[in-house]
């Protein structure tokens, strides 16, 4: 998170300056101060204080102790005429001012008090630029699950109030929060969103500083050249905003990032001149800690030109102001680069000591990859030096660093994201609820009394809370899901492997032996390898067929087609299928049922259920045996099926596990049949699928009753 408090802070300044104007609209400052001091002085009341607050935003940022103190005077006078609407902007102008004078805690005390005004108000367009303010000092402090919670408040009151910009603005700094925790993706997604809402409003300045993040995503994607694209886009826009206001802030930082871009593509030239571009500006401005970075950027470029004493000099200069402004994050990798300038003009020694100085300050900044790129250049400097020892300490620092960097940021990751996506899917239930809710509090402020106004309020809370709980819960689930799909997945490979080889290797086995013998072969014989291909090649057909409809069922591409079936002939059209089965095994298959019976099921999975039930039945019957099908009627509007046999039957451990996926077992029949169990799993999955239940009566030598029981109509 330290790492990306440089990148926030030119976030939160540039921000600040897009969303500066959502109230007031500032050019020609001179005349326009002129102007409101004319107002505050010839007039009182409500047109006095709004003056007030429009100077006080006017100051702010150039004379940030008058811009209080003016508005301080609006709050008190709006205090004295007991006006609620002007205490709360009162408030939420000096959250403002102390927010540009980086006082944090002092901000957010005024937009804590501007709040409950705007809501008492019901004042949903104030409320959403609260909000939004509250996300952006959330954000500067580095709490971004909180500041995500804000924008998401902002969003819902913006959309409300149709405050178009701030719902861009809230849409662009939750772009950047999943930007900054890598979900680019979403960041993506979300910028873009931004853009639509600041078109709406005809809102340009938001527009180029949407097409700026989006730079900056696909630059951490180093996708240089669609980065570039969207730089120049931006700059364009940015340029011709400037030329009418001679703001050049959104200006700096494109050429500054374009400066950057053409470093990391080796071209040194085009960075040099673009970050020289910046240095002007910042200097026109004044603006120290613009400056410094200038410098900064300008020694990098020299560094990567070789023209290691101009890229010192401009190192020291930026480090000289780093120290002055306390910018203690940017110092350790100032010294490495000066360190770096020192070993690439033969004063070793002296570049050692200053790369160690910048990793004494990254320790204490616990700035984990600039310690890495610290040891790792320490490394390389104590090879050249032939200091195995000290070479090979730096590269273990770099390992110990490196697994911190991995378990830590694992933890922390998980934690931000299951909260981002909580919040997520809260926002996406919440965006598709707002019109009706919109429509219930017209409804209710125009029929209902405070009390019911009340109620109402519990019972969306309530709704709201047991939707985020219902996310929640599917979130927790996500880890058993992919388990049970893991296994899924080895039981699978495990039927093709163990069961479809068996097979398919006999066949083979058979068919070579034809091939070399086929002219010794008699006629007996040929008739009885035909005969054994033939059973093998039904085993695969089968298995095959199970495999199919196991694999659809799991990724859930089966269509479920239900509809009135007399049970009846699906039943005795599968026994008629499967008894020439049964005579080979001299087994009595016979069915008894009732020729009323009507069922609610798919057509082709009823099939499948008795087919797999029966040919387990057979399977593990002895010859001799009799295998019963009945079906009836069975309470509360459910037809029973129950198939009865005379077989082996099984023990309750075998009975227990009989539906789970991940039992390894394989069985045989009684004559050698393999069985791999994916046919009942097959037959639960079937029955659940057409709201049936399947319950299965078994003892050891006893024989063995399946009861599927399914709607009756």
């Amino acid at each position: 998170m330290i790492n990306n408090r440089k990148s926030i802070r030119y976030t939160i300044l540039l921000l600040l300056l897009i969303i500066q104007q959502f109230a007031y609209a500032v050019s020609g400052e001179t005349t326009q101060a002129d102007s409101l001091r004319q107002i505050i002085q010839h007039n009182q009341g409500a047109k006095q204080i709004n003056a007030q607050l429009e100077l006080a935003l006017l100051y702010m940022g150039e004379d940030n102790e008058q811009a209080l103190q003016i508005a301080q005077t609006a709050l008190n006078t709006a205090k004295q005429r007991n006006s609620k609407a002007l205490q709360m902007r009162s408030l939420l102008t000096l959250g403002r001012v102390y927010h540009d004078l980086n006082n944090i805690d002092r901000s957010q005390a005024y937009y804590d008090s501007a709040l409950p005004i705007a809501q008492q108000l019901d004042d949903y367009w104030y409320q959403s630029d609260i909000f939004l303010r509250t996300g952006i000092n959330q954000h500067t402090t580095g709490d971004h699950l909180k500041a995500l919670q804000s924008f998401n408040l902002s969003l819902q009151t913006g959309r409300q109030s149709k405050n178009y910009r701030a719902v861009g603005a809230a849409y662009s700094m939750m772009g950047t929060v999943f930007r900054v925790n890598g979900l680019y993706d979403r960041a993506t997604e979300y910028i873009i969103k931004a853009r639509l809402n600041y078109e709406k409003t005809g809102y340009t300045e938001g527009y180029a500083w949407s097409a700026y993040l989006l730079g900056r995503i696909y630059t951490d994607l180093r996708l240089l050249d669609k980065a570039m694209e969207y730089y120049m886009l931006s700059l364009e826009t940015y340029e011709e905003q400037a030329e009418k206001d001679q703001n050049k802030n959104g200006v700096v930082i494109c050429y500054e990032q374009i400066g950057i871009l053409y470093l990391l593509q080796g071209n040194t030239d085009e960075a040099r001149k673009y970050i020289e571009n910046t240095l002007q500006i910042f200097e026109e401005n004044n603006s120290e800690y613009g400056i410094s970075n200038a410098y900064k950027n300008l020694g990098r470029i020299e560094y990567a030109s070789g023209n290691y004493k101009l890229a010192e000099k401009y190192l020291k200069q930026s480090l000289n102001s780093k120290i002055e402004l306390d910018d203690f994050l940017s110092q350790p990798s100032l010294y490495l680069y000066i360190g770096l300038c020192y070993t690439n003009t033969n004063r070793t020694n002296e570049g050692i000591a200053s790369i160690r100085k910048g990793l004494d300050q990254a320790i204490i900044n616990n700035q984990k990859r600039i310690q890495l790129d610290i040891y790792s250049e320490l490394s390389s400097i104590y090879l050249n030096l032939n200091d195995l020892d000290n070479a090979i300490a730096c590269q273990q620092q770099q390992i110990a660093i490196q697994d911190s960097m991995l378990f830590g940021a694992a933890n922390i990751k998980l934690e931000q994201l299951q909260g981002i996506y909580e919040l997520d899917a809260k926002n996406n239930q919440i965006a598709d609820l707002e019109q009706e809710n919109e429509i219930n509090r017209l409804k209710l402020r125009q029929h209902r009394s405070s009390r019911i106004l009340m109620l109402i309020a519990v019972l969306l809370a309530i709704i709201i809370a047991g939707i985020i709980y219902i996310f929640y819960q599917r979130l927790r689930q996500k880890n058993i899901q992919l388990e049970e799909a893991n296994l899924t997945k080895d039981k699978f490979f495990a039927i093709i492997a163990h069961d479809l080889r068996g097979p398919v290797h006999t066949q083979t086995a058979f068919l070579n032996h034809l091939h070399q013998e086929f002219d010794s072969v008699d006629k007996e014989e040929l008739k009885k390898l035909l005969k054994l291909l033939v059973s093998e090649s039904e085993n695969i057909s089968d298995l095959l067929d199970n495999l199919l409809l196991w694999a659809q069922s799991q990724v859930k591409k089966m269509e479920i087609n239900t509809e009135e079936l007399e049970l009846k002939g699906i039943i005795q059209n599968t026994v008629e299928k499967l008894q020439q089965s049964a005579r080979l095994k001299q087994i009595a298959l016979s069915l008894e049922t009732d020729n009323q019976l009507k069922v609610l099921s798919d057509a082709n999975m009823l099939q499948t259920i008795v087919r797999n039930i029966l040919s387990n039945a057979i399977k593990f019957t002895p010859r001799g045996g009799s295998i019963l099908v009945k079906t009836f009627a069975s309470a509360h509007k459910k037809v029973t099926i129950k198939i009865t046999d005379t077989g082996l039957g099984m023990d309750s451990e075998k009975l227990n596990k009989l539906f789970d996926i991940s039992s390894k077992s394989y069985s045989q029949g009684t004559e050698n049949e393999k069985s791999n169990g994916l046919g009942l799993i097959l037959v639960k999955d079937f029955v659940e699928k057409n709201r049936g239940t399947i319950n299965i009566e078994s003892e050891k030598g006893k024989g063995t009753s399946v009861l599927v029981t399914l709607p009756q109509v």
